[in-house]
């Protein structure tokens, strides 16, 4: 049977065991990333355990040494191509690095299907040169991708963070997307554990549907906690704050401990940012909204921005968004604070909030 083959700078190995120990040789020591794909491959071809071991971010907490056996990890694995309909044999790109679990469960999936797995640098800017069938980005690669990347796909994959309304009119727009899916999981839960599609920008608002054998339900504080049994994921909490319905689906609201308490009113950065990126200007290059401490509030909303053109009215842009804010969230909700300063972001593209003053 076809082995499938990774391919890396006009070069190709079978997705084998052999594979994995020529390019290790060969590839595997010309950078960090690329010796991590090769112990993934070489890891999973010699039926080690465990299937799959990641280091989380440290993104809201200490980072996580976490494990999943090879069982879990290809159950995960059968999830995905079974929900996302990818067939052995697809065209597939990896553009996320193989330190993290998104990455690595790429990886894996391209070694169980059979398929061709083409091999990108993990950037903010991915690029490729074909039409492929799959691939998965965080929303800030997409955002990368679609300003100075190139390439096009049939299925893309968004996990990782929020999708802003800019970014999925952005690729709906760009005609090189032809399916879009967000994904809810972490580490901890071998990637994704439920998906919703983006066929619309009204689809940003729908609830996520758990895969099969998994459910999501709120705890008392009203986070998710999930069962995945086939994943060996029992009873995790998380400081996911959801909403879920009574078909067993759910909104996912944002992260507990993002929440801010500004004068007895609780208020998720994730809302602002999603009403700010309805009427951000494209001579924003980013932007987040976090909690400061206010002796009068105990925290006030913050909104900061970075900016790619020196020289704007800023006092009259920052008036402006705070009146359209208001519009759009009410009072108690807008920034009290708008701010020019850089956006602290992990190598994965994630905002890391706590090292904001």
């Amino acid at each position: 049977m076809n082995s499938g083959r990774i391919e890396w700078n006009r070069q190709s190995w079978p997705a084998t065991g052999m594979g994995a120990k020529e390019f290790g040789r060969t590839q595997g020591r010309r950078s960090t990333w690329l010796g991590e794909v090769a112990e993934v491959w070489r890891r999973w071809c010699a039926e080690e355990e465990p299937g799959l071991a990641v280091t989380t971010s440290g993104t809201t907490g200490t980072p996580k040494h976490i494990r999943h056996s090879r069982k879990a990890t290809a159950f995960s694995v059968a999830q995905t191509t079974e929900a996302l309909d990818l067939a052995k044999g697809c065209h597939a790109v990896l553009a996320l690095p193989t330190a993290f679990v998104a990455g690595q469960a790429m990886l894996i999936r391209a070694l169980i299907g059979h398929w061709r797995l083409t091999l990108v640098e993990p950037s903010a800017a991915p690029s490729w040169s074909e039409n492929v069938d799959f691939t998965a980005m965080t929303p800030h690669q997409a955002e990368g991708w679609l300003k100075q990347g190139t390439g096009s796909t049939n299925t893309l994959l968004l996990g990782g963070g929020p999708v802003s309304s800019a970014l999925l009119r952005g690729l709906h727009a760009s005609n090189r997307v032809s399916n879009i899916w967000e994904g809810f999981g972490m580490s901890e839960t071998l990637t994704h554990v439920a998906l919703r599609r983006l066929d619309s920008i009204a689809a940003l608002t729908a609830p996520f549907v758990s895969l099969p054998e998994t459910r999501v339900v709120a705890d008392a504080r009203g986070c998710a906690r999930i069962d995945a049994p086939g994943r060996e994921v029992h009873g995790l909490s998380t400081s996911d704050l959801v909403d879920v319905n009574d078909a067993g689906s759910f909104v996912w609201l944002g992260r507990m401990d993002n929440v801010v308490n500004s004068g007895g009113v609780l208020v998720h950065p994730e809302e602002v940012e999603q009403a700010f990126h309805t009427i951000c200007p494209n001579w924003v290059n980013d932007f987040v909204v976090y909690g400061r401490p206010e002796e009068t509030l105990g925290f006030e909303v913050v909104l900061r921005v970075q900016i790619a053109e020196p020289g704007r009215d800023l006092d009259h842009a920052f008036s402006t968004w705070r009146s359209q804010l208001k519009s759009l969230l009410g009072t108690a909700k807008t920034p009290r604070s708008v701010e020019l300063g850089q956006v602290p972001r992990t190598d994965r593209g994630k905002v890391q909030r706590r090292t904001l003053p």
